[in-house]
């Protein structure tokens, strides 16, 4: 009799369709992240990581395309990886920079730094939604334009264009605060 509770005991004990599934591409899975990451200690945690979100999502039977979804869950970890590298590499070139030159901060500046992002928020508020979409995916979540335009369904050229009409509106909205 296990201790965990029922739900947790349900979420870890797979059912045969995604038995099958990990039978199926736990050695594809394996090789995919073998060829794109440095480490290769970190492979079987990519792919543990991977059947976990295949339990999360339930409903394995529903899948159209399985070897797609799967597939494109690895590339989505591999990214997600990718970010939280980067984040991580400039934290520590922050950290090692930190003594150089530090500015006084100021209440005024403090003071200063919120209204500006006020006015921010005021500006992302009147953004169409779409625009909004896409500005905070390109300049929060970083992705590419042209991921971007491949969720949203749209050309390059529309996400540019409406990067380019949020930052005008965001511009302008700062330039009035003055």
């Amino acid at each position: 009799m296990s201790s965990l509770p029922p739900e947790t005991q349900r979420r870890i004990e797979p059912d045969e369709q995604v038995r099958r599934l990990i039978a199926r591409y736990q050695a594809p899975l394996r090789a995919y992240f073998r060829k794109r990451i440095n480490n290769p200690a970190d492979v079987d945690d990519l792919v543990q990581t991977l059947f976990l979100r295949l339990l999360d999502r339930g409903d394995t039977h529903s899948l159209d395309n399985a070897e797609a979804y799967i597939f494109q869950t690895a590339s989505n970890l591999l990214r997600d990886r990718y970010r939280r590298q980067a984040t991580r590499r400039r934290f520590e070139v922050g950290q090692e920079n930190e003594g150089e030159q530090i500015e006084e901060i100021s209440p005024e500046r403090v003071l200063t730094g919120r209204e500006d992002m006020r006015a921010v928020q005021k500006a992302l508020l009147e953004l169409p939604e779409r625009t909004r979409t896409i500005f905070m995916l390109q300049r929060f979540e970083h992705f590419k334009y042209r991921e971007i335009a491949d969720r949203l369904g749209i050309s390059v050229s529309s996400v540019e264009k409406h990067m380019a009409s949020a930052l005008a509106q965001i511009f302008t909205r700062l330039d009035r605060k003055k």
